[in-house]
C-alpha cells in the first residue's frame, strides 16, 4: 500500500518556507512582500496566513529554520549530555558546524548574515526562546572545555571568543566577494581541527591566567 510521507499541507508549508528564505536572502525582509513570496511559491496569499499567521510569522519561521540548519537544538542537547571528553565535544561541534556551513544551504546563511548586520524584531523573539536555549547548551560545552564554572565572570568572554569564528564562517560562506570566501572551500575536518586547537589553546591560556591571579583578585 502506497504511503504518503507528507500531507499536501506540509508540502505547501515547506515550499512557502524555502521560497521565502530564498527571496529574503536576495532582497532582505523589508523588501520581500507576501505577494512576491506567494507568486514565487505558486500559492495563494491565504496559504501564508494559514500556515504562518502572516508575513512576520513566516519570517520568524525562516529564522528558526536558518538557525536549525547549522545548530540543531536536539543535536546540542545530545552532545552536551554525552559521555565524550570536553575537548571531543568541542571538536564534534566544530566538525558538525563546518560540514553544514559548507553544504548547499547558502540562502539560509545569507538570511542569518542579513540578520547579523541589521537585526529585526523577529530576531529578538527568536533569541528569547530557541536562541537562548541553544546558547545555554553551547555555554555548557565551552564551560567544560575551559574548566570554568558556568557563573565564572571570564566564561562569557570565552564563549564570545570561541563562537566568533563561527559567525565569520557564515559570512565567508554567504558572501562570494569576501576575502574569506576561500575558507568555504577548505576541508571541513581540517578546519574543524584548527578551530578546536585554536580554541583550546585560548581557553587554556585564560585558565592559566586565572590560576596565576592572587586569590583576593578573583
Amino acid at each position: 500500500m502506497h504511503r504518503v510521507n507528507r500531507s499536501d499541507g506540509e508540502v505547501t508549508k515547506q515550499k512557502i518556507l524555502h521560497t521565502a528564505a530564498e527571496l529574503i536572502a536576495q532582497h532582505g525582509f523589508a523588501k520581500t512582500t507576501s505577494k512576491a513570496i506567494a507568486q514565487a511559491a505558486e500559492v495563494d496569499l491565504a496559504s501564508i496566513n494559514y500556515h504562518f499567521k502572516g508575513r512576520d510569522g513566516l519570517y520568524q519561521a525562516v529564522l528558526v529554520e536558518a538557525h536549525q540548519q547549522y545548530l540543531d537544538e536536539q543535536y546540542l542537547i545530545e552532545l552536551t549530555a554525552s559521555a565524550l571528553p570536553a575537548e571531543d565535544k568541542l571538536h564534534d561541534f566544530f566538525k558538525t558546524l563546518t560540514e553544514k556551513l559548507f553544504s548547499d544551504n547558502s540562502c539560509y546563511s545569507q538570511v542569518l548574515m542579513r540578520e547579523m548586520l541589521t537585526s529585526s524584531a523577529q530576531l529578538s523573539q527568536f533569541m528569547e526562546h530557541s536562541g537562548t536555549r541553544k546558547f545555554l547548551l553551547l555555554r555548557q560545552i565551552i564551560s567544560d572545555a575551559a574548566g570554568l564554572s558556568i557563573d565564572h565572570p571570564q566564561l562569557l568572554p570565552c564563549v564570545l571568543s570561541v563562537m566568533a569564528p563561527c559567525f565569520m564562517l557564515i559570512f565567508a560562506g554567504s558572501n562570494a566577494s569576501s576575502p574569506l570566501h576561500r575558507v568555504a572551500h577548505m576541508d571541513a575536518e581540517a578546519l574543524a581541527m584548527h578551530l578546536k586547537v585554536f580554541s583550546l589553546a585560548g581557553l587554556k591560556a585564560v585558565r592559566e591566567q586565572i590560576s596565576a591571579q592572587p586569590k583576593d583578585a578573583l
